[in-house]
């Protein structure tokens, strides 16, 4: 009898843990969809009020937290938008997940505004209350600096 119970109570723990993870690469998954659509405001919803974003890397728009409201804002109408006026494509290529977060892997197709624009994604998601508590986005900023600000590559000494 106690097996059954130590089994049954493994069970409900692994399922509950399956269920979150599942919860959460759904959210992940549906977020960037949402915030990119007409209406981003809708992808606010899944996030948690003290939601934080940031663009890592080594441009003029990266390492720069924004809050829930500044990312809303902000961050997609006056620096996404800017810089892809007509949108970006994102193809979801695998995603990490556990019960803390998600790691989506992405590949982008879009028109900057310096011409073709084609990225490599990782967005990494943490979670909490149920809700997306931060998103840290990285990609070779490389591509951003050349193709979306025509940064010049200098050879160093």
């Amino acid at each position: 009898m106690k097996q059954f119970i130590y089994l049954f109570a493994v069970a409900i723990i692994f399922t509950a843990c399956s269920s979150n993870v599942n919860a959460n690469k759904k959210m992940a998954g549906d977020f960037l969809d949402l915030a990119l659509s007409a209406n981003p405001l809708d992808a606010q919803t899944l996030t948690h009020p003290d939601f934080k974003f940031v663009f890592m890397g080594n441009t003029e728009i990266s390492n720069i937290p924004y809050d829930r409201e500044a990312y809303f804002d902000y961050w997609l109408p006056e620096v996404v938008g800017k810089l892809l006026p007509t949108g970006i494509i994102l193809k979801t290529t695998d995603m990490i997940a556990d019960d803390d977060g998600v790691a989506v892997i992405m590949e982008g197709d879009a028109e900057g505004i310096n011409g073709e624009y084609d990225n490599k994604y990782v967005f990494v998601y943490k979670f909490k209350d149920g809700k997306i508590f931060s998103i840290h986005e990285y990609n070779s900023d490389l591509l951003v600096a050349t193709r979306l600000y025509k940064n010049k590559l200098v050879p160093s000494d």
